[in-house]
């Protein structure tokens, strides 16, 4: 016979917080679902159901914003673990990394709008960018690399944000390989590249996936960036959504554009426990 499994009491310890937090989560989940029917307008107060905000929402500016966010998102996302995968390997042989890894994570706590400033002032008209490229004659005129509508600007500043996040799950990956089994290799013949793609690769390209996802999944829902840096048109989901309930006084769209915005993050935060454990389990042998 089975033996039925006894509760553990000490779980509702975690009640305090988890509840706390769950509590908000879904109420503020459920109210922006409700916004999204007509239900609880936050400015006139009026309930009432109805469709009007769903069947307007996949607009001409919804379906230009989704394509920049999804752009500006995905290759923010893959830049910056391009730019963090050799960076990370070349500290782990890197005899200064004591000093180098405190200065390349400096940004991750930099607050976004602040950054973004600091990124802007930088690449702007006439800024430290355009100045020096001048007076070297590489060019010209300046260059609009702020609020142009390929996102140029909010990509730099999402990799210039997100490579020092994935520098702490990568150089952690990396630092956690065995040494035995790297020598193993070498006794066996193997020489440096070879162990890089047969031994590092394959046990790091997990936490690579990982961290891609979300880091995708910060970019995506992100406001102060592309607010400060982003073009006017198209805007970014979060911009949109701004712009919607506070400009347009239409929250009830405003709540459509939360909620298909939420159901993308859900999406990707499925996705990445999934892969987790499908990688978990020997996946990515």
């Amino acid at each position: 016979m089975k033996k039925k499994k006894r509760f553990e009491w000490g779980y509702l310890l975690l009640l305090p917080g988890l509840g706390y937090i769950g509590f908000f989560v879904v109420m503020s989940a459920g109210i922006m679902i409700a916004q999204s029917f007509g239900m609880y307008n936050a400015i006139t107060g009026e309930t009432a159901f109805t469709l009007e905000g769903w069947q307007g929402v996949f607009s001409k500016s919804f379906v230009d914003a989704l394509g920049f966010t999804l752009r500006t998102s995905v290759l923010s996302a893959l830049i910056s673990i391009a730019v963090t995968y050799p960076l990370a390997l070349l500290l782990q042989k890197s005899k200064a990394r004591k000093w180098l890894l405190p200065l390349i994570k400096i940004p991750y706590f930099v607050p976004g709008l602040v950054g973004s400033f600091l990124i802007v002032n930088l690449i702007d008209y006439h800024g430290l960018l355009n100045e020096v490229l001048m007076l070297l004659h590489i060019i010209s005129e300046p260059l609009r690399l702020r609020n142009d509508a390929n996102g140029i600007a909010v990509i730099a500043i999402h990799v210039w944000k997100n490579v020092p996040f994935m520098m702490i799950i990568m150089f952690s990956a990396i630092e956690g390989i065995r040494q035995d089994v790297k020598d193993c290799a070498r006794n066996l013949g193997a020489n440096s590249l070879q162990v890089l793609w047969h031994i590092t690769i394959p046990l790091t390209v997990s936490s690579a996936l990982v961290s891609v996802i979300l880091t995708f999944i910060r970019t995506f829902n992100d406001y102060a960036i592309s607010s400060t840096a982003g073009p006017m048109h198209p805007m970014s989901l979060a911009n949109l959504m701004k712009t919607t309930a506070y400009s347009y006084n239409d929250w009830i769209t405003a709540g459509c554009i939360g909620v298909l915005m939420t159901i993308v993050t859900v999406i990707f935060m499925v996705l990445y426990t999934v892969l987790g454990k499908y990688l978990q389990n020997g996946g990515g042998k």
